[in-house]
C-alpha cells in the first residue's frame, strides 16, 4: 500500500517536472523572470545586465555558433571554437537584452502550441513591450533534461541566419583573426567595423 502510495507520488512529480520543462514551459518561465526584472529595476542598463543573465540559462550558446558558423565550423580547431562562442555569445547578448527597458510594459501571448519534432521544438510568441509589438519565435532543441534555445528570430528575422550572412563574407574575404577582431569592435562599441545589430 505505501509502495503504491510512494510509485504514485514519484509518477506523478515525474509528469509534473517533465511539463514544467517542456519547450512552451520554458519560453514562458523565462519571460515570467525578464517581467519581474522589468518591474523592480529602475534603469536600462540594470534591466540589460539581469535579462542577459536570464538569456544564459535557456541558450545553448555553443550550438547557436555551430550553426551560424555552418560549413567553416568543422575546420576551426577547439581553442578556435571556444574564442568564436566566447565573442559570440557577447553579441547575442546585445541584440537580444537590448529590447528591453526599464519601467516599460511587457506582455507575452503564444501564436498556437509548441511545434515538436523530435528533439527540436519551435515556440512562437508576440511580445508587447512599451508601444511596440514583435512576434519573436524561439527555435530550441533538448540538451539533457530540458529545452535550450539555438536561435531568436524576431519579426522572422533569424538571428543565426543574419549573423551567418555576415560572417561567411568575412569569412571568405578576410579568415577568421579578421572575424574575432570585428567582433570584438562591435562589443566594445567600436564605429569600424562590418557587423551590424539585427
Amino acid at each position: 500500500m505505501i509502495r503504491s502510495a510512494i510509485l504514485i507520488l514519484a509518477v506523478c512529480l515525474t509528469a509534473s517536472w517533465a511539463y514544467a520543462s517542456g519547450p512552451k514551459s520554458v519560453v514562458e518561465e523565462r519571460y515570467k523572470e525578464i517581467q519581474q526584472v522589468i518591474s523592480t529595476e529602475k534603469e536600462d542598463a540594470a534591466v540589460q545586465k539581469k535579462v542577459t543573465a536570464v538569456l544564459e540559462r535557456f541558450t545553448d550558446f555553443e550550438e547557436f555558433g555551430r550553426l551560424t558558423m555552418k560549413r567553416f565550423w568543422k575546420d576551426l580547431s577547439k581553442k578556435q571554437r571556444a574564442l568564436f562562442v566566447s565573442k559570440y555569445r557577447l553579441l547575442i547578448h546585445r541584440s537580444y537584452s537590448k529590447r528591453f527597458k526599464a519601467n516599460q510594459k511587457l506582455e507575452l501571448s503564444f501564436r498556437g502550441d509548441a511545434e515538436v519534432i523530435g528533439n527540436k521544438a519551435l515556440v512562437k510568441t508576440t511580445v508587447l513591450s512599451g508601444k511596440s509589438e514583435a512576434e519573436v519565435d524561439y527555435k530550441l532543441h533538448k540538451k539533457g533534461d530540458s529545452f535550450m534555445a539555438y536561435d531568436i528570430v524576431f519579426d522572422e528575422v533569424s538571428l543565426m541566419r543574419n549573423y551567418r550572412k555576415q560572417f561567411k563574407r568575412i569569412m571568405k574575404k578576410d579568415g577568421f583573426k579578421t572575424l574575432i577582431d570585428k567582433m570584438t569592435k562591435k562589443i566594445e562599441e567600436s564605429s569600424s567595423n562590418d557587423i551590424d545589430d539585427p
